[in-house]
């Protein structure tokens, strides 16, 4: 920030008026420099980029046409050769002259036309000569013209060398003037009767169209073109044409038509624009020249009249053929301007017809110039010189006279600044002084570096005044207090030491004893920039900074602008110094430093912390020799002071006293161990053991160039020998470095993860299952593996680094408790990345799965396992992959390799023979033969069925049921038997089964939902066909009115009734028997559902079954166990209830007024019965006795009818399991009226519960 606001300050003071003469100068160099930039470029431009545009030849002999290639120069050299002869006075004048570019092919007249129109000879005579001598370019110097002739060799010259050849001529010529090209025609050769005439004529077209387009190229304009047809006095009549005309005054030059007013919207000659009225007489055509001399056809009476008639009929015979040539003359012209996107089309301005034979006729002048003499005598060749002269020399000017006076305006500002310095001098030297110094201040105005110096002896004088300002306010008067301390206190040695050298030493501390500081000050005052002293403090600035307390700056500025000692003057200056001496220190510290350092050197390796306390200790013996030679400076210092100073000054008493310190040996040697370091390469973060490998390999193969030789330090210290082999120190920190680096690693990575092989975790694709979908559909699973627990990725990370860095360990110059240490670290990594390689394809194989929701996709899935790639075998191919990895002799990859054992199964299955998997075909084998079945037509299960077990009910289910049904039922052919008798023949474990068994199961699934489906249709049927005629009549329902048959009990009931019969056939599989009731069959994942009331009304049905039927089918008596309830009390006087009685049948039971007992009563169902309860009253005057009774008639369930008489349902006791059933009975008339008395008797068990059926 400091640095910037300096350069922002000067920036703001530069731009100032008083600076005006300065900016002045910068401008002028700056325009200098940007005329000079701008030329350099031209010139560059100029010879890189020649031309773009390129000419083809239109056959093999034009490519040929000149024998040797043409030097690009070699045009260009015959128009220097013209200009040599032309004097120097009147070379800029012709190049004022209108340039003409004669084209034409030999024969055509070139020479005879320039030579008849130009007048080249005549100028030739009077010194304006021409030159004509080379074959390849003839310049022709005529009256207010100049020619240039281009042969037709040239001219049929399509090369690169003829391209280049041109535009270095035409390029300095036409860059800024516009030449006109004029075309010479030999119209003999216009209408012959030869085959190919007419492709001829179109090629010499484009031949002068491309050197015509490298014109337009160089002026960026179309270029004017004048044709002329030459040889026209070989027609008859054309003589006699012409000089009718000349006689006439009439021009023989026809107007060439524009090219805007003839030409369509679409630029196609000829056509007629829409919507426009168009003459049938007039052309549209702008190349059609037939009918160019039309307009001559209004001269013709005049003809007749002056012409003699032979003559007349000559002249006429030319104006017939004449149409014809031009006809010619027309494809040549239509070529000539053909468009063309990459070129400028040439702008035709003339017409005009030559003969050989006749005068020099000035209106057929085809090289007439368009200025005419007089506008060419006033054009000046020489302004643009006299400009560019002028320009110059005022930026000259400008640019000395700004020098001049800026460098006045500094000098000025300079004198002012020391005049304020001397009249205010600052305490400490400053900003403002260091600014006046001529380097400072060119620093500061960098222009003044490339100006001219007007004021030297001015800044000389400066510079001095500043020196003696120095001296006189900061030096000397310094040396006078030195000197009053010198005078007042004793002389002690040197104190500690600093930097004196340009070498680094690593000194430290100050000066303090004034004696010594005075020989420093001294040393700077006599110092110049080119004596000794001068030399050694610019060398070190430093450190006479710090030992006198002055600015560096001062300093720097001081000794580098001083040039003379001579005239500095130290009278009056008491300068007395006493004998003094180096300092010594004590022996045995050293001697212990160096002992320690011995038995380091046979150390295994050296912790940091030890390193770091010798590094210190090391530091301060360097200090201590540092001191000496500190001591030994200021006694060189006093032997070059003593050429300077007044002989008053006595330096002589500073004198060096040896010592043992002083052997060169011992400072070479510490200064070896402080340059030593146990820094290791930093490992990138993330870089793992690829960093850890290559981080050793450099540590390793590192050689340090001052260890290459053994160099040996032997010195003596109080009598005993020391030596230190550079060579052993360095093998010493080496192995503590690699020591350190180790035990570092292993640190910042103790939670291992099993990843340090990998320096990012996007190097390697992951391994995605389903990478087309998501996983959802049939073949379901969206795992993914890590990138990093690929097989590219052991091949090409974890193998390398294991194949090496063990090896490496071992080979490291370390003890062995270090190696074991980063070893067994290295197979704890190897063992983690193992187990996380296993569990990663344990995951991936665990989430594969199929899951087909309709039998239709269920086909789907069987018809892509049978394929060749089906998504099973891409989950298998893709493990067995990534698995089948050879550990070979490593003992780390067999470690790794263990964790893949559990995938061996994997191998086993997917053993490749001839490109194909036996075992995995046998199991497609299995998934295609299922397939089959399930498409099976259900007429060929019928007939395969008819043999088999529960062949009615499967003749009811579908493929996928039969499926079903084979597994519920634990058949031995079922396709899960199957499968798994094939997984474990290839001992696939029964954690790793389910994947194969995934298609069985979801076949099982469908099939139990149509299984499901069908029982409950099965059951249904037999419901209604069996059990619901029970359920609405009695006694199931003992409201019905209607008892149920006997038929219909035995339909339901009997073992060999219908129902019975229809349910082992068709859902007793679905059944088991458990302690004589049926439960639903338990089945695998227990997905069987029954009908909610099928297995509640079977046990119902099979409990009545076994009440009404015997085992062998016959029926059965109703049996129940009574017993009688107390008789009813009676009112006095009225009868005695004196029994109770109850019978069915021929069943009955009694009650007395006695404890009463369970009787059993058999009731027979199948033929009809009554049924009556009552009591028999006796008088109590011995009276005959009289019954009173509920009867029901005869019926086949009369006791349940009589059930159904009582005063309420039965009261059940589920504790006792007894119901008690009570009727009411009036009893006889005595004195009264009777009463209503309960007749109760209970029976074992609810007779209603064998007739009650689920609904």
């Amino acid at each position: 920030m400091d640095s910037l606001s300096r350069i922002t300050g000067y920036v703001r003071n530069f731009f100032t008026l008083d600076n005006w003469p300065t900016l002045l100068a910068i401008l002028a160099a700056l325009v200098l420099l940007i005329l000079v930039g701008l030329l350099v470029y031209y010139r560059i431009r100029k010879r890189r980029h020649p031309g773009t545009l390129e000419i083809k030849a239109g056959s093999s002999a034009e490519r040929k046409a000149l024998k040797k290639e043409m030097p690009a120069s070699s045009l260009t050299g015959i128009w220097k050769e013209f200009l040599k002869a032309i004097p120097w006075s009147i070379r800029p004048n012709i190049m004022t002259y209108e340039h003409f570019i004669v084209f034409g092919q030999a024969g055509s007249g070139k020479s005879t036309l320039i030579d008849r129109y130009t007048d080249w000879q005549g100028h030739a005579r009077q010194f304006y000569p021409s030159f004509t001598a080379n074959p390849l370019l003839q310049i022709y110097l005529g009256s207010k013209v100049l020619v240039q002739e281009i042969p037709a060799s040239l001219l049929d010259d399509t090369s690169e060398a003829a391209r280049r050849a041109l535009l270095k001529l035409w390029k300095p010529l036409f860059r800024r003037r516009k030449p006109t090209v004029v075309i010479a025609l030999n119209a003999m050769e216009l209408s012959p009767d030869e085959p190919g005439h007419l492709e001829s004529l179109r090629q010499k077209a484009q031949m002068i169209r491309g050197k015509i387009n490298l014109l337009g190229q160089i002026c960026k304009k179309p270029i004017p073109v004048r044709l002329v047809l030459t040889h026209l006095d070989q027609f008859e009549g054309f003589l006699e044409f012409s000089r009718f005309l000349a006689q006439g005054n009439i021009p023989l030059k026809l107007e060439w038509p524009s090219a805007g007013g003839d030409r369509d919207r679409s630029g196609s000659p000829g056509t007629p624009v829409e919507g426009q009225r168009q003459d049938p007489t007039a052309r549209t055509d702008r190349y059609d020249l037939s009918g160019c001399l039309d307009p001559c056809e209004e001269h013709l009476t005049r003809a007749l009249i002056s012409l003699p008639a032979d003559q007349y009929l000559r002249a006429m015979t030319f104006l017939c053929q004449a149409p014809r040539v031009f006809q010619d003359l027309s494809l040549f012209v239509r070529s000539l301007q053909e468009a063309d996107p990459l070129s400028l089309e040439p702008e035709i301005t003339g017409f005009y017809l030559t003969s050989q034979a006749e005068e020099n006729l000035p209106v057929l002048n085809p090289f007439a110039p368009l200025l005419t003499a007089e506008e060419i005598s006033k054009i000046d060749p020489h302004r643009r010189h006299r400009l560019a002269a002028a320009a110059i020399g005022l930026a000259g000017l400008l640019f000395f006279g700004a020098a001049y006076f800026h460098g006045r305006s500094l000098i000025v500002e300079r004198q002012r600044g020391l005049d304020r310095v001397e009249t205010d001098p600052p305490a400490r030297y400053d900003q403002r002084m260091h600014e006046l110094l001529p380097a400072v201040y060119a620093d500061q105005h960098p222009v003044t570096k490339v100006l001219p110096d007007f004021f030297s002896s001015r800044n000389r004088e400066i510079t001095h005044r500043s020196m003696e300002n120095i001296r006189e306010l900061y030096l000397l008067p310094e040396l006078d207090r030195l000197a009053t301390e010198m005078a007042a206190k004793p002389q002690t040695p040197t104190g500690a030491v600093i930097t004196i050298h340009g070498f680094e030493h690593y000194y430290k501390g100050s000066i303090h004893a004034a004696q010594d500081r005075a020989v420093y000050l001294l040393a700077l005052i006599y110092a110049t920039r080119d004596n000794d002293l001068g030399q050694l403090i610019q060398q070190n600035p430093t450190s006479w900074s710090k030992i006198l307390n002055l600015p560096r700056t001062m300093i720097e500025d001081y000794v580098h602008n001083n040039v003379s000692s001579s005239d500095v003057s130290l009278a009056g200056k008491k300068l007395s110094f006493r004998q003094s001496h180096g300092a010594v220190d004590d022996p045995n510290r050293w001697m212990a430093y160096f002992r320690e350092i011995r038995r380091f050197c046979q150390q295994p390796f050296m912790s940091r912390m030890e390193f770091e306390k010798l590094q210190k200790d090391t530091e301060q013996f360097l200090g201590v020799i540092q001191q000496m030679e500190l001591y030994d400076l200021t006694v060189r210092l006093a032997k070059l002071l003593k050429k300077e100073v007044p002989p008053d000054i006595h330096l002589d008493m500073i004198v060096i006293q040896e010592s043992e310190l002083r052997q060169e040996a011992i400072k070479n040697s510490l200064n070896f161990i402080k340059n030593s370091s146990m820094n290791y390469p930093e490992t990138a973060p993330g870089s793992g053991l690829a960093g850890l490998l290559e981080n050793l390999k450099v540590m390793l193969s590192y050689k340090d160039p001052r260890a290459e030789r053994d160099w040996t330090f032997r010195f003596s210290l109080g009598g005993e020998d020391f030596s230190l082999s550079a060579r052993q120190w360095k093998d010493l920190i080496n192995r503590s470095r690699i020591n350190a680096f180790l035990r570092d690693f292993v640190n910042q990575h103790q939670r291992q993860d099993g990843l340090l092989f990998f320096p990012s975790d996007q190097e390697f694709d992951d391994l995605i299952m389903n990478p087309s979908n998501d996983g959802r559909f049939l073949f379901i699973g969206s795992a993914r593996v890590d990138g990093r627990f690929t097989r590219d990725a052991v091949e090409k990370r974890v193998r390398p680094i294991l194949s090496e860095l063990p090896a490496l360990i071992e080979s490291l110059p370390i003890d062995p408790q270090g190696k074991k240490h980063v070893t067994n670290f290295l197979l704890k990594e190897v063992d983690i990345y193992g187990r996380r390689y296993a569990q990663s394809y344990r995951r991936y194989y665990m989430e594969f799965d199929i899951k087909a929701g309709s039998p239709g996709a269920l086909r789907f899935v069987l018809s892509q396992m049978v394929l060749p790639s089906s998504p099973l075998r891409e989950v298998l191919v893709s493990i067995q992959d990534n698995i089948r990895i050879d550990p070979g002799t490593n003992e780390y990859m067999q470690i790794f390799s263990r964790h893949l054992s559990e995938f061996d199964f994997i191998k086993r299955l997917m053993g490749e023979q001839k490109g194909t998997f036996p075992e995995l075909d046998r199991y497609k084998a299995l998934m295609e033969q299922m397939l089959a079945d399930i498409q099976e037509q259900q007429g060929q299960g019928e007939k395969r069925d008819k043999e088999e077990s529960h062949a009615l009910l499967k003749n009811r289910l579908s493929p996928l049921g039969r499926i079903a049904f084979a597994i519920l039922d634990q058949e031995k052919d079922s396709y899960v038997n199957l499968v798994k008798r094939w997984l474990e023949s290839v001992a696939v474990p029964r954690p790793w089964q389910d994947i194969f068994l995934a298609p069985v199961w979801q076949a099982y699934f469908l099939g139990m939902a149509e299984i499901e489906s069908d029982i409950a249709k099965t059951w249904e049927e037999l419901r209604q066909a069996d059990i619901q005629p029970l359920q609405h009549k009695f006694p199931f329902l003992p409201a019905s009115g209607e008892d149920v048959s006997i038929e219909e009990l035995r339909n339901a009931t009997h073992p060999a009734g219908h129902f019975r019969r229809s349910f082992q056939a068709l859902l007793l599989p679905y059944c088991g028997e458990e302690g004589q009731r049926w439960r639903k069959r338990s089945s695998p994942y227990n997905v069987l559902k029954l009908p909610e009331t099928m297995l509640p009304t079977l046990n119902a049905i099979e409990q009545l079954g076994d009440v009404l039927w015997d085992r062998d089918g016959k029926e059965k008596f109703l049996e129940f166990m009574v017993r009688p309830a107390p008789l009813p009390l009676m009112p006095p006087r009225e009868p005695l209830a004196a029994l109770s009685y109850l019978y069915v049948g021929d069943s009955a039971v009694f009650g007395f007024n006695q404890k009463p007992s369970w009787k059993r009563i058999r009731c027979s169902w199948k033929d009809p019965s009554s049924a009556a309860v009552g009591i028999e009253f006796a008088g109590r005057s011995r009276s005959a006795r009289i019954k009173r009774t509920i009867e029901v008639p005869p019926s086949y369930w009369s006791f349940y009818r009589l059930l159904q008489k009582a005063k309420q349902p039965a009261a059940f006791d589920r504790n006792r399991n007894i119901s008690t059933v009570q009727w009411t009975i009036m009893s006889p008339a005595g004195n009264g009226e009777g009463v209503s008395l309960d007749i109760a008797f209970d029976i074992k068990g609810d007779p209603w519960s064998v007739f009650k059926l689920p609904r």
